[in-house]
C-alpha cells in the first residue's frame, strides 16, 4: 500500500469470515439506530455476469443529521457521503475492513477541525473493530 493510500484508508484486519462480519457490522449499526442505505455484494454481482471474485461487499450507511452539518460547509463532500465500509477476503484467505480517514477527507474539504469529523472517525473505528470481532 502506499503512503498516499495509507493515509487515505484505515485498515483492520478481522478475525471472522467475511460474510460473517458484514453481519455483524449490519446488527452494530442497527443496534445504534444508524440506517444502512446500500448494500453492495460484489462478489455476488460478479457471479451473476459469469466471474470469480472473492467475497467482496461495501456497507453505505450514515446520519442526515451529520452528513448535512458536512455538505452545509462544503457541498463537494457530497461525493463521499454516506459512510461506508468494505469488507473483503485476500487470497490468504484473511478478512479485511476498509474505511475513508475522516481528517484526510476534512482536509480534502478544507473543513478544518469540525469537532464531527472527529466523532466519525471514531465511530467507523468502533463499527470496524465491533464487526471484526477485535473487541
Amino acid at each position: 500500500m502506499s503512503e498516499s493510500e495509507a493515509r487515505n484508508l484505515c485498515l483492520v484486519e478481522g478475525r471472522l469470515p467475511a460474510d460473517e462480519t458484514v453481519r455483524r457490522l449490519k446488527d452494530e449499526l442497527a443496534a445504534r439506530s444508524i440506517p444502512v442505505f446500500a448494500t453492495f455484494d460484489h462478489a455476488r454481482n460478479a457471479e451473476d455476469v459469469g466471474l470469480d471474485l472473492r467475497p467482496t461487499t461495501v456497507v453505505v450507511f450514515g446520519s442526515p443529521q451529520v452528513g448535512t452539518a458536512l455538505m452545509q460547509a462544503d457541498q463537494r463532500i457530497s461525493l463521499e457521503l454516506p459512510l461506508r465500509i468494505a469488507v473483503w477476503e485476500d487470497e490468504a484467505g484473511r478478512t479485511w475492513l476498509a474505511f475513508p480517514t475522516m481528517k484526510e477527507l476534512a482536509e480534502r474539504y478544507g473543513l478544518g477541525e469540525m469537532p464531527v469529523i472527529a466523532k466519525m472517525q471514531e465511530l467507523l473505528e468502533n463499527l470496524a473493530n465491533q464487526a471484526a470481532n477485535n473487541r
